[in-house]
């Protein structure tokens, strides 16, 4: 295995990480809607570990070994409209989640423990739309990658 294969290889598996766990934690959340508080409250203290813990260290390592490979090939170029796709969507998902998701689903969490439930679920309902657009965007970086328009 080359080099390139290698930070191919580990930059895809990240990405697989990233936007599966995120298509699957979307799918059920769709489902929390209907749940038991004491399941809603589950699911909120996963999302916030897995928030932390896989999805921001996931998009990290997609963007770095991303980078690397932009470094190691000479036909990748920063300036290719696919690999600015790629970064820009990269970028604005992890400071979606950093910045923006993971405190809100620890409040989330807070309200659900002292048992204000529907505080909460305003709350939640807002952290799944913003959630739903991050996945959008991470759909079009996948498509970047795959068409790398402008190439």
């Amino acid at each position: 295995m080359t080099k390139v294969e290698l930070f191919k290889f580990i930059h895809v598996l990240a990405a697989m990480v990233w936007v599966g766990g995120g298509t699957t934690a979307a799918v059920v959340a769709f489902r929390m809607k209907n749940a038991e508080p004491a399941h809603r409250l589950g699911f909120a203290r996963d999302m916030r570990f897995i928030s932390t813990w896989i999805f921001l260290p996931a998009a990290l390592i997609a963007y770095v070994f991303g980078s690397l490979m932009v470094e190691e090939v000479a036909a990748f170029d920063y300036e290719q409209t696919w690999i600015g796709i790629g970064t820009i969507g990269i970028a604005l998902t992890f400071l979606t989640v950093a910045i923006y998701l993971v405190p809100r689903i620890r409040k989330a969490v807070k309200l659900m423990e002292a048992g204000l439930g529907p505080e909460a679920g305003v709350l939640m309902r807002k952290i799944a739309i913003v959630s739903r657009f991050n996945l959008l965007i991470l759909f079009v970086v996948v498509w970047a990658m795959v068409t790398k328009p402008g190439l």
